[in-house]
């Protein structure tokens, strides 16, 4: 028997397909919807049909994802989903292999379905798969008897190769977009646990010294007033000896959110080292940080061990911002901390569970420059 071959005409429209078709596959940047529309438009004009349909069968319903029809080309035209057993896809999405109904009259199961007389007269229909199960439909049908070719089952099996590409893709796609969430969550997870103490949930010292260098430039060029306090709680060694490490956490936490608590949104407290905190006050006047201090204690207070209230020292140092000369911020930093400190020890050597400042007026900060 001798092949068949297709007429010219049929020829001409096979080959515009097939120039058509590999520059909407390369449309990867396109919306699903875009680039499916332009597919079901080459099929459209290769089968001389009516209206082209991507559709998604579920729970024995047809959802009709996009179609375009011979004069509107719409995802959103018409009804959208329809009863699957009351259309020829039904037959479509049982049969491994293409329906190829030009004449439905002339096809033994299109004809004896029971929609026939309210389906188009000529249908061609193919199922699509994704992930080895049946993911719905591509069809075409023409409201009048359409011809035969010999390239349609073909041309039905490449378009609908393509769209289970396209589904894979589309998969992948947000497979790597979940990817990429999952890792910027665990970047900002990773990036919190290096700027927060993890038991008190303040920043740490890290998180302190990058906020003070910011804060310490802003308010030298405001000539504003400020203060740097360390808290230390007091007798902490022998209560977590005692106690237990348990509980000596649980003091800790207490003791950190009672400070947060007592200070000013724009005030800053970390975790300083072990049992000490800092707390950063800008724009106080000394005056004020006295008012702050009596504030802290009195809400550390609160927190008890064995009834007993726990109590904390604290050492400050209050400043004055203004500076005409170039200062190193870090050095400045050291300065002042170490003055904290030092008035902190000048608490504990007046017994504790007090308050003292490095000096009796704000120092100025040109005076720690050298």
């Amino acid at each position: 028997m001798s092949p068949e071959y297709p007429s010219p005409e049929e020829g001409l429209v096979i080959r515009k397909f097939l120039s058509t078709i590999p520059m909407i596959a390369r449309q990867k940047d396109e919306s699903f919807s875009v680039w499916s529309q332009g597919l079901l438009r080459a099929g459209l004009e290769y089968f001389g049909a009516s209206e082209g349909r991507i559709a998604r069968i579920s729970n024995d319903e047809l959802y009709i994802v996009d179609r375009v029809n011979d004069d509107v080309t719409s995802s959103n035209t018409g009804e959208n989903v329809f009863p699957l057993a009351a259309t020829f896809c039904s037959v479509t999405s049982s049969e491994p292999k293409a329906i190829l109904a030009p004449d439905t009259s002339k096809h033994a199961e299109l004809a004896a379905h029971s929609a026939y007389i309210t389906q188009p007269p000529a249908y061609w229909g193919i199922c699509l798969y994704f992930g080895g199960a049946v993911w719905g439909t591509l069809s075409f049908s023409s409201d009048i008897i359409g011809r035969e070719q010999a390239d349609d089952e073909h041309v039905l099996r490449m378009l609908a190769s393509l769209i289970e590409l396209r589904l894979e893709n589309e998969e992948l796609r947000e497979e790597n977009n979940g990817a990429r969430a999952s890792l910027s969550t665990m970047s900002q997870r990773l990036e919190s646990l290096q700027l927060f103490d993890s038991l008190t949930e303040l920043p740490n010292r890290r998180a302190l010294f990058d906020h003070l260098h910011r804060e310490l430039n802003q308010l030298i060029r405001r000539n504003g007033e400020g203060a740097i306090a360390i808290v230390d709680i007091d007798y902490f060694r022998m209560l977590n000896e005692k106690h237990g490490h348990e509980e000596g956490d649980s003091i800790l936490r207490g003791v950190a959110n009672a400070l947060r608590q007592a200070v000013r949104n724009y005030d800053f407290v970390a975790r300083y080292n072990g049992e000490q905190f800092l707390v950063w006050l800008p724009d106080t006047m000394q005056s004020e940080v006295v008012k702050v201090c009596e504030r802290m204690s009195e809400n550390v207070s609160n927190c008890e061990i064995e009834g007993k209230p726990i109590t904390i020292s604290i050492g400050f140092c209050a400043f004055h911002g203004e500076s005409e000369t170039p200062l190193s911020y870090s050095r400045t930093l050291d300065k002042l901390i170490d003055l904290a400190h030092q008035a902190l020890n000048t608490a504990k050597a007046n017994g504790r569970n007090c308050a003292v400042a490095s000096s009796n007026r704000p120092i100025p900060i040109n005076t720690l420059a050298s």
